[in-house]
């Protein structure tokens, strides 16, 4: 027998707006909404004038940052905070903070914006952080996915509809919007609003839409031709068809759907691939991994000079020698990326934070939680993407505000479980 949830009093929670009040998951809702779209804003407002782009695409989550705090000073109280009593929990917070910590010797050749960078990560996880401690975690956790998948379907049409491709015909601008930030971004959507698509909750036609989401999602990765986000997916994806616990019929339909879009996108492919392989440097970009061995080769170099404590939040783009045409950001690896800029110690808590968020996942998964296999099919993702790419401005592959929200989410649905309290 199937029990419902208890209702319990952070269930309603609403917040004021102006002699109104508003639902903390419509606020979840929104600001993942945002965080969807956010990387195609400056290809899409800001061509002309990109650091003021950076600038503005920073304001909305300190609105919802205020607009969050502003709630606790009308008498809304804090849940207790179970979401920080896990290892996992502090460790990406305190990774977080060392990172703002190496600012005080950064490399950057702005500082400043170096900082900004940095302040959007840590007040985009400040927020997400507010919204579980005031929200009813199972419905801020859903209401997020589902703001993300929507605000993902946005940024996927913006492309599209442009017609936005790059000299080699990928989907993008190689400036504002480049082809690899598409297909990641696309890639983490579709593997969130696949398990919206196949759960056993809602209404039939709201999982039909977001299996057409997940479609429009996939063709829009595949455009873009981002060889690692396209092969991560796919098996972030039969991770999740592995551990999940969705019907055999499910699984057939997501097989069934990836294959199709496939299919569509199969000419494009084979020709991208066939010039990447026979072409691009000499035949001999898959030995080299598209010239990334050399640039790994001496960022090591640099790494020795300064193992401890690295050479600063956001160092790489000024500090790295430009050994290729196109200008290096990250040495494209989340690893290197990482030692460089922050240091050992920021090596070491980088590592610990996904060790113990691992080992929270197993947790999860003997109390028979369905979204550990999200969680799962996100972690494989970032760990096997990390091997030639790195995120930028954020620290990890893994986004850390989406990391955050599944600690939540684990954490209190595993308290829940505790109480006799079960969602269907």
């Amino acid at each position: 027998m199937r029990l419902q949830p208890t209702i319990t009093p952070d269930v309603a929670k609403k917040l004021p707006v102006q002699g109104r009040y508003i639902k903390v998951e419509s606020v979840a809702f929104l600001f993942w909404f945002f965080i969807g779209l956010d990387p195609c804003l400056t290809f899409l407002f800001f061509r002309s004038n990109p650091a003021l782009g950076t600038l503005v695409i920073c304001l909305p989550p300190t609105g919802f940052a205020f607009f969050l705090l502003s709630s606790l000073l009308t008498g809304n109280r804090l849940k207790r905070a179970e979401i920080l009593k896990p290892m996992v929990a502090k460790l990406l917070v305190a990774f977080v903070i060392w990172a703002g910590v190496t600012l005080f010797w950064t490399g950057a050749s702005s500082p400043f914006s170096a900082f900004g960078y940095w302040a959007s990560i840590a007040i985009k996880l400040f927020v997400v952080l507010l919204l579980l401690f005031l929200g009813n975690t199972e419905r801020v956790a859903i209401k997020s996915l589902q703001g993300f998948a929507w605000g993902g379907f946005v940024f996927a049409l913006v492309p599209l509809l442009l017609n936005a491709k790059t000299i080699d015909g990928r989907l993008g601008d190689e400036v504002f919007l480049h082809p690899n930030t598409i297909g990641n971004q696309m890639a983490i959507i579709t593997l969130c609003c696949v398990y919206l698509a196949l759960q056993s909750w809602g209404r039939m036609a709201e999982r039909r839409l977001y299996i057409l989401i997940s479609g429009i999602l996939l063709f829009t990765l595949l455009r873009s031709l981002s060889k690692t986000s396209i092969i991560c997916l796919l098996l972030a994806l039969l991770i999740y068809l592995i551990r999940s616990k969705i019907s055999l019929q499910k699984k057939i339909n997501l097989v069934v759907l990836a294959g199709g879009v496939i299919a569509i996108c199969s000419v494009a492919l084979t020709e991208y691939l066939d010039r990447y392989l026979n072409e691009q440097q000499g035949g001999k970009a898959l030995t080299t991994a598209t010239g990334r061995t050399r640039i790994w080769q001496m960022t090591w170099q640099m790494i020795q000079e300064n193992p401890i404590w690295g050479y600063g939040y956001q160092s790489y783009r000024d500090l790295a020698d430009q050994i290729i045409a196109l200008r290096l950001v990250h040495p494209h690896n989340e690893w290197l990326n990482v030692w460089f800029n922050l240091g050992g110690v920021g090596l070491i808590l980088g590592v610990l934070t996904y060790i113990t968020y691992y080992w929270h996942l197993r947790q999860a998964a003997k109390a028979g939680l369905p979204q550990e296999a999200l969680g799962l099919a996100l972690l494989t993702y970032s760990l096997v993407r990390g091997v030639t790419e790195a995120n930028i401005p954020d620290l990890i592959a893994y986004p850390t505000p989406l990391m955050m929200l599944m600690i939540g989410w684990l954490t209190q649905r595993k308290q829940f479980s505790r109480n006799g309290d079960r969602y269907g």
